[in-house]
């Protein structure tokens, strides 16, 4: 027979024991999370980098820059203006879709890069395939020379069968970031 103070003990090291292995799996995630995340930051940063080369390739520099929350870079060609590469981000199926899209100063898209997706591996994710013998995604591919303020599925650009939801959040995040940043910078024109 167990006595109650004996119980008692038993629930106070039980809630002791259970304490220090919660405080340490803490810890262990927290100096994980500060050894890591340089290398992350290291790893976004280039990734974005080879992005914004990829939808403006004809500038040689860019300078990062933000207009009342909207990230962008101006895209220089011998120090002059070319053209804008803005940050995108739409809803998809299986979380947001971020995207980097190059215009002309006109709006004009250059070229579009997925940065970021968790769309279902053989449709959703099929927005950055690229077709053998091919060298871009042929979804994005249809985007380039399309004025950034008027894409949208089903009028000038073909979604992918299977996968409306991640073509509409390309299409919608382009459409949406792209006519409120020239409406920004117009302002401020």
């Amino acid at each position: 027979m167990v006595r109650k103070g004996e119980t008692m003990n038993q629930m106070v090291r039980f809630g002791s024991v259970l304490g220090v292995i919660c405080l340490t799996a803490t810890l262990v995630l927290a100096v994980t999370y500060e050894v890591t995340k340089p290398k992350i930051d290291a790893q976004i940063k280039a990734e974005e980098d080879a992005a914004l080369k990829e939808v403006m390739p004809g500038a040689d520099s860019f300078e990062a820059k933000t207009i009342e929350g909207i990230e962008y870079f101006e895209a220089l060609k011998a120090g002059t203006l070319s053209g804008y590469c803005i940050k995108a981000s739409g809803p998809g199926y299986g979380g947001p879709v971020r995207i980097m899209v190059g215009m002309d100063k006109n709006g004009v898209i250059r070229g579009v890069s997925v940065l970021e997706q968790q769309e279902t591996p053989g449709l959703g994710s099929k927005i950055k395939e690229i077709k053998p013998g091919e060298k871009e995604p042929y979804f994005l591919k249809q985007f380039q020379g399309k004025d950034a303020r008027g894409v949208a599925v089903r009028r000038n650009i073909d979604a992918i069968t299977g996968a409306t939801i991640s073509s509409k959040a390309v299409t919608d995040a382009i459409n949406k970031t792209a006519n409120e940043f020239f409406s920004k910078i117009k302002e401020r024109q």
